[in-house]
């Protein structure tokens, strides 16, 4: 069965991946994707806190950030 952090981690995935980051605004992202992971809870019979939200996201960002530069690499290498 799943967890409630694995419920939180999909919900920040789908979030993710449904934005595209570059053209949203930095001080905006985080409220995109809060506002996305409420909706998935709220579409799947899921209750998110706004603390586990906001906790999620910091460290999913933090996840993204040090995997910035494996990205990159793999962009470049598929060009």
């Amino acid at each position: 069965m799943t967890n409630k952090k694995q419920l939180l981690d999909y919900a920040f995935e789908e979030a993710v991946n449904t934005m595209n980051a570059a053209v949203i605004d930095a001080d905006l992202v985080e409220n995109f994707i809060a506002t996305a992971m409420m909706g998935y809870a709220e579409n799947n019979g899921y209750e998110f806190t706004k603390e586990e939200v906001h906790a999620t996201i910091v460290a999913g960002l933090e996840e993204l950030a040090k995997s910035g530069a494996n990205q990159n690499f793999q962009t470049w290498t598929m060009k």
